[in-house]
């Protein structure tokens, strides 16, 4: 992607990143049920509309970072089904536990790879920057996307909805401090930290929706996850540092 489509990495691209793994997860889910397509029927038509806007964001010259963010949308939905498909159909579904390991070791490698490639701006605004959004960027971002939603059921199973969300939520806040505060830095840290949002986000969004508490139902709680996301995006301004990439 372009530079000028390419968000700066501050407090309210996190924010952005955890919302859109908590609406990814309610999408996901709401799009498998009633687009009566299930949840692998409809994978190719989001991967078709990731391909639109990806070759659509090369033709743009003007400055927003609306493919990106939509890109990151069609990515989450997507592994969201991949990842129910892979561990929840029965007959032979793969071990969650077992899956996890796999993705985060794939995960990881393609981070690795990544991060010696990098040809990001170096020095102290590293940090500042997303990774080179080359096509190994999405492909490690659906990756991230599929443990995340894996693992964040495995959690939920083992402890409970609600225990799995709350605890998720204090680790992933552990994490964005710790990358705050300059610990994880590097290209491998930014994606440890993607990893723990789209966990924690599986967890947060199947207990909002599913929550005997709230009472929301799927629908709603997209609906307003999807508001609270686009509510970050568009309310939350920050002054923008253009990279080159």
């Amino acid at each position: 992607m372009q530079a000028r489509h390419i968000p700066t990495i501050n407090a309210r691209y996190w924010a952005a990143i955890a919302l859109a793994s908590v609406f990814g997860t309610n999408l996901g889910d709401l799009y498998a049920h009633d687009s009566g397509l299930g949840l692998i029927g409809g994978v190719p038509i989001l991967v078709a509309l990731f391909l639109l806007v990806y070759v659509a964001e090369r033709f743009d010259r003007l400055g927003h970072e609306a493919y990106y963010w939509l890109c990151i949308i069609i990515m989450r939905t997507g592994a969201t089904n991949i990842a129910d498909f892979m561990a929840g159909r029965r007959g032979w579904a793969i071990d969650r536990w077992l899956l996890s390991v796999v993705l985060g070791l794939a995960m990881a490698g393609l981070a690795v790879w990544a991060a010696r490639d990098d040809h990001r701006i170096k020095g102290p605004n590293a940090a500042k920057t997303v990774p080179d959004t080359d096509p190994r960027y999405w492909v490690t971002m659906l990756l991230a996307g599929v443990f995340g939603t894996v693992l964040g059921d495995a959690l939920q199973h083992l402890f409970g909805q609600g225990q799995a969300a709350a605890g998720l939520a204090v680790v992933l806040a552990l994490a964005l401090v710790a990358y705050g505060s300059g610990v994880l830095t590097s290209v491998l840290g930014y994606w440890l930290v993607v990893a723990v949002a789209r966990t924690a986000g599986t967890a947060i969004g199947d207990w909002g929706a599913e929550s005997d508490i709230l009472k929301l139902g799927l629908p709603l709680c997209t609906l307003l996850t999807g508001i609270a996301f686009a509510a970050v995006l568009l309310l939350w301004r920050s002054r923008r540092t253009t990279v080159q990439l």
